[in-house]
C-alpha cells in the first residue's frame, strides 16, 4: 500500500533501502525492508498498489524513529525470498487507521509512529521557503479540525507543490483532507504533525468511504462559495533582497563590537580567511542540536537520550575585515551549505579520518570573498560564540551587496516591518477576492456548531432507523 526508496545522507545517489508498508485481506499492516544489497532484485519488481504472495523472508522485532505501522514485527527480504502477483480485490489498498485530533494532542513528545488523520480544513499558512542544506525547500502549514479539537499540519518539499495543485481545483468550501503516514511532533510546548519526505500522503476531498462520510456531516457548512480557507500564521518570509537592504539596520564592525543592542544586524565585509586550530564541523542529533561526548556515546540534551546515528553540521569560524575593523563570525551550517553548494556529511565522508580541526580545501577557498551577513547578537549566546558574532544568514548576490554599499543610509526594524499585503500573496484559491485573517470571517465556534449539530442530526437518524426497526 505504500513504498518508497531511502537514500543515502552522506553519499549522493546511492540508495540504502526499499521500504514498504504491507496490507492483507484482513486489514493488518507490517513494515517490510529490501536492504541496498538486494536493491537491484527488487526494484521494479515490486509495485505500489499491487498484490503479491510472499514467502522465505526474515521477521525481527520492529524498531526506527518513524514507524509506519503498530506491528511488532518488521519483514526483511533475502535474495531467496520469492515474489508472485495475484489478485486480491479483498484487500483495501488505502488502510487508513484513524485517530481523532484529541488523541493526537494529548502527546507530549515525538512519537515514534506514523499516525493517519482525517479532518476539515479550517486554516492555511502562506508559502514560505527556507534553505536547508544549501537547497531551497518549500515549507506550508495547514490547520484541520475535528469534533476533538484542530492540529497544524507542517508540510514540506514536494508535497507542498501537491497541496497547492490540489487546491486550485476546488470550487468553494472548505475540503476534507486525509493525510497519512505523519509523524507526531512536539516542538515548543505544542503538538504537531510533520510529514515524512517520500512516505506521507495527503488527499483532498477523496472518494474514500471515511471521507465521503465525514463530508456529508458537514456538506451545509462546506457548500458555500464564499467559504474559503482562512490564512493563518505569519506572512510570507521576505525576499533575500528586503532582508538584507530594509529589514535591519546596518552595521561596520567597529559598530558591532560596541553596539548594546540584541538582535540582526547587516554587515558587509570580506573573508580574510578561516581561525586556525578551531573545528569546522561538530556531531549534531537529528534534532539539528549539538552532541555531547558521554561514556563513549554522544548523548543529546535536547532528546534526553544516548544518540547512536550522528549527523555531521558545519561550524566555521572565519575571520572578517571591512577594510577598517576585522573580526570573526561563526558561519552556521545553512550558512556554509549555501556558500558551497554541499552538505557537510558530504565533505566529512569524503574526507575519511580526517579530524574536525584540518579543513577542506573548498573552505579555504572562501577567503577574498566579499558578502552581506546577516549578524545575530544576544547577551546570553551559546559559549562556542565567545569573542565571535553569530552570522544567521549570507548573500552572495552581486546586485544586492552593490545596492547596499550605495545606499548609506540606515533603516531599523522599529522604522520598517514586514507585513505580507495582498498583493504580495500569489495564492488567490487560498483567500478568494480578500485577505482573510485567521478567525476574521470564518470563527472557530461556527465550526465547532457544525459539528455539534451534524452529530445531533445523526443521532437522530439512528433513533428514528431504530425505531422503525
Amino acid at each position: 500500500m505504500c513504498l518508497w526508496i531511502v537514500k543515502s545522507n552522506f553519499i549522493p545517489g546511492q540508495e540504502n533501502s526499499i521500504e514498504m508498508v504491507l496490507i492483507d485481506e484482513k486489514g493488518s499492516k507490517i513494515h517490510a525492508t529490501v536492504r541496498r544489497h538486494l536493491i537491484h532484485m527488487f526494484k521494479g519488481v515490486l509495485i505500489e498498489g499491487e498484490a503479491y504472495t510472499l514467502s522465505t523472508f526474515s521477521v525481527v522485532e520492529a524498531y526506527g524513529l518513524c514507524r509506519p505501522t503498530r506491528h511488532p514485527c518488521r519483514l526483511f527480504f533475502h535474495s531467496t525470498t520469492l515474489l508472485e502477483r495475484v489478485e486480491c480485490p479483498l484487500i483495501k489498498k488505502n488502510g487508513l487507521s484513524l485517530m481523532d485530533i484529541g488523541k493526537i494532542n494529548s502527546h507530549t513528545c515525538d512519537s515514534n509512529y506514523l499516525v493517519d488523520l482525517i479532518g476539515v480544513m479550517s486554516g492555511i499558512s502562506s508559502l514560505n521557503e527556507f534553505t536547508k542544506n544549501g537547497e531551497r525547500v518549500k515549507m506550508i502549514v495547514i490547520e484541520l479540525s475535528d469534533p476533538r479539537g484542530d492540529c497544524h499540519v507542517v508540510l514540506f518539499g514536494g508535497i507542498v507543490d501537491y497541496l497547492i495543485q490540489m487546491m486550485r481545483t476546488l470550487q468553494g468550501g472548505l475540503p476534507v483532507v486525509v493525510v497519512q503516514f505523519a509523524k507526531i511532533r512536539f516542538f515548543r510546548g505544542r503538538v504537531l504533525l510533520q510529514n515524512i519526505q517520500d512516505v506521507t500522503k495527503l488527499w483532498l476531498n477523496p472518494a474514500v468511504e471515511d471521507a465521503v462520510l465525514y463530508g456529508r456531516r458537514l456538506n451545509k457548512m462546506r457548500g458555500g462559495p464564499t467559504t474559503h480557507v482562512p490564512l493563518i500564521g505569519p506572512g510570507r518570509k521576505p525576499s533575500l533582497g528586503d532582508e538584507f537592504l530594509h529589514l535591519y539596520p546596518k552595521k561596520t564592525i567597529a559598530d558591532l563590537k560596541f553596539t548594546l543592542e540584541d538582535g540582526p544586524f547587516i554587515v558587509s565585509a570580506v573573508i580574510d580567511g578561516l581561525v586556525e586550530g578551531e573545528d569546522w564541523w561538530f556531531p549534531s542529533c537529528r534534532c539539528s542540536k549539538r552532541l555531547i561526548p558521554n561514556a563513549g556515546f554522544y548523548y543529546c540534551r535536547s532528546c534526553s537520550k544516548h544518540v547512536f546515528h550522528v549527523v555531521p553540521r558545519f561550524c566555521v569560524k572565519v575571520h572578517v575585515t571591512d577594510g577598517i575593523e576585522d573580526a570573526m563570525f561563526v558561519l552556521s551550517d545553512d550558512a556554509m551549505c549555501y556558500l558551497i553548494r554541499t552538505k557537510c556529511s558530504v565533505l566529512v565522508s569524503s574526507y575519511k579520518g580526517m579530524n574536525r580541526v584540518n579543513p577542506p580545501d573548498v573552505l579555504k577557498q572562501l577567503e577574498g570573498l566579499k558578502l552581506l551577513f546577516k549578524v545575530v547578537t544576544v547577551s546570553s549566546l551559546n559559549p562556542i560564540y565567545k569573542g565571535c558574532f553569530k552570522v544567521a544568514r549570507v548573500c552572495v548576490d552581486a546586485g544586492i551587496i552593490k545596492s547596499f554599499s550605495n545606499g548609506g543610509i540606515y533603516h531599523t526594524p522599529e522604522q520598517l516591518v514586514y507585513k505580507s499585503g495582498i498583493a504580495e500573496i500569489d495564492e488567490p484559491f487560498i483567500l478568494g477576492n480578500q485577505h482573510i485573517e485567521h478567525g476574521d470571517i470564518f470563527m472557530k465556534r461556527s465550526l465547532n456548531a457544525a459539528f455539534e449539530n451534524a452529530a445531533w442530526q445523526e443521532d437522530q437518524s439512528y433513533h428514528k432507523r431504530s425505531g422503525d426497526y
